[in-house]
């Protein structure tokens, strides 16, 4: 498994269009869907991230160029053809990260930006917003430090399984050290991998997995000189 971030790139028009050649058809057209430039940067960011990671994994740039994503188990996109490839993408504020393994994997990056109890209160399992409660609201970096761990792994947990933030996330119960996620809900109780990443400045990553088998640390991708990455690695 490797997780790899990067800056959103800001683009003018034309390397929007030079980058969006590069991507997989699916996210050309996303792209061409979305009306806001910041969020046309975010998604052309996360898309050449899959690439370079679908590249990272050993296959070649013929073999991206003919790929075609489909929806798995609940929509998860998938790349059609590829069992030994999984990937999972999200993108926050300034940052886009992507994971990639051999098995089915999700990842989640927020900014951590104020936020409110109630939030806590709505989405959380009991016990998890007990454990908030439990921090002195004096406190403030902890408390919020503590928020967005449980909310990034409750959102990797459902990337994992591709049942989007829509089907219910208070039923995920996170441990008091983030090492294990699982569904209070079900009877089997199969638990889940987690593992935390807060290298970026203001920024919590948190991904998911069965076997747990995490990198140490992200890996940290410079898109910015365009001309340099569309002659190197990303091409």
């Amino acid at each position: 498994m490797r997780i790899y971030a990067a800056k959103v790139i800001g683009m003018q028009e034309t390397d929007r269009e030079n980058l969006c050649s590069l991507l997989d058809q699916d996210r050309q057209k996303r792209v061409s869907e979305l009306k806001a430039s910041k969020e046309k940067e975010r998604s052309i960011t996360a898309g050449l991230l899959l690439r370079y990671a679908f590249l990272q994994n050993g296959y070649d740039v013929n073999a991206w160029q003919h790929i075609k994503t489909e929806q798995g188990k609940y929509g998860k996109p998938v790349i059609k053809g590829y069992s030994d490839f999984y990937y999972s993408l999200s993108h926050s504020g300034e940052w886009c990260v992507c994971v990639a393994a051999a098995e089915t994997v999700g990842v989640d990056i927020q900014e951590m930006k104020d936020w409110k109890l109630r939030l806590a209160e709505r989405f959380f399992h009991r016990n998890e917003y007990n454990r908030l409660l439990a921090i002195k609201e004096s406190d403030i970096d902890k408390r919020t430090r503590e928020f967005y761990s449980m909310w990034t792994a409750k959102e990797s947990m459902v990337k994992l399984n591709g049942r989007g933030i829509g089907g219910g996330v208070s039923q995920y119960l996170t441990d008091k050290d983030y090492k294990y996620i699982h569904d209070s809900s079900d009877k089997k109780t199969q638990l889940f991998n987690i593992r935390l990443y807060n290298e970026l400045s203001g920024y919590m990553v948190c991904a998911c997995s069965k076997t747990g088998s995490f990198p140490i640390k992200l890996e940290i991708i410079n898109f910015n000189n365009l001309d340099g990455q569309m002659e190197g690695n990303i091409c």
